[in-house]
């Protein structure tokens, strides 16, 4: 039944969306739940915390399309998107991410070019402010966050890479991801990631790989820590992400599939109002005969927020 509701739900958002760009910029509206216990989440690349989230929420490549228009089989690349959000102490953002690829591609040794291997790009415009944030002077990086995943980084490389500096040359806004000037910057950008078989490297075959983390969000992210507005979370807020899985296919060349959630835009990763409205659900009370975190609570915000937005 509720697997059924939601999907008629998000189908309902999506057409009002594309019919009232005002409330849902680019596409679909898409809902993300909040933990219910943050101390009981641990960032190791496994997904045993997440036990307590719905699969309902369960980002899918059924769910994505490919910038190019090609269809992609599983056996050749399959992704799981599992994303929540924490509300003050912790106040952090959590995600999850499995993808089953048929050639694993890592052969950039160069940060800046991680974008043509196996990696996942994410971009956040968390105060929901829109605006261009892809480099073209300081006030735009600072509009919004940019970060490429990629496994098995060289000695001192973080994993979690602030890719804004690919466009422009300004090493201290690296402090925003997992490793600066070769320190774990620790509740800031916490990230693990997992790859099997172990011993898997470029070109090898029938690889699973995952990244987890939890990081902050920033407002205005600042050239320094110090000088960065942190972005506080609460339910019913509404906030841009745009997640990317970046498929570098095996080849030489690079050549890649590129995914994005279905209602969204490639204009993502330069526009923040490009990037698809999340809204954010209250972490519901959580039965542990149940382990769903999509009770009465978290299904009545969904209704109520697509009904008002059809009236």
């Amino acid at each position: 039944m509720k697997k059924s509701l939601f999907f008629s739900l998000l189908v309902c958002a999506a057409a009002f969306a594309f019919a009232s760009a005002a409330n849902a910029h680019v596409g679909a509206e898409y809902f993300i739940p909040g933990v219910p216990n943050p101390s009981a989440m641990t960032i190791d690349g496994l997904e045993d915390d997440w036990g307590w989230l719905d699969e309902e929420f369960i980002l899918t490549t059924e769910g994505m399309f490919t910038a190019g228009g090609e269809t992609i089989a599983k056996e050749d690349y399959d992704v799981s998107i599992l994303m929540a959000w924490s509300e003050p102490p912790d106040n952090r953002f959590y995600f999850f991410i499995r993808v089953q690829d048929d050639t694993l591609r890592l052969i950039e040794e160069d940060q800046k070019r991680w974008w043509n291997d196996d990696c996942i790009q994410i971009t956040f415009d968390p105060d929901h402010s829109g605006g261009d944030f892809l480099g073209e002077n300081v006030d735009q990086v600072l509009n919004a966050q940019r970060y490429h995943l990629r496994i098995k980084p060289l000695p001192g490389q973080p994993v979690a890479y602030n890719s804004l500096l690919e466009y422009i040359d300004l090493p201290p806004i690296g402090w925003s991801s997992d490793m600066f000037e070769g320190q774990p910057t620790g509740d800031i950008f916490e990230i693990a990631w997992t790859v099997n078989p172990p011993d898997a490297e470029h070109f090898s075959t029938n690889v699973s790989y995952t990244f987890e983390f939890r990081n902050a969000f920033w407002d205005i992210h600042g050239v320094t820590q110090d000088e960065a507005i942190r972005h506080i979370f609460e339910a019913d807020q509404v906030t841009h992400i745009g997640v990317r899985p970046l498929d570098g296919d095996g080849g030489e060349t690079g050549a890649k599939h590129q995914l994005y959630p279905l209602g969204g835009s490639t204009g993502q990763d330069q526009k923040g109002d490009q990037m698809l409205d999340y809204i954010l659900l209250e972490a519901d009370e959580i039965e542990e005969e149940e382990g769903t975190s999509v009770e009465a609570t978290s299904w009545g915000r969904v209704k109520t927020h697509l009904n008002s937005q059809l009236d």
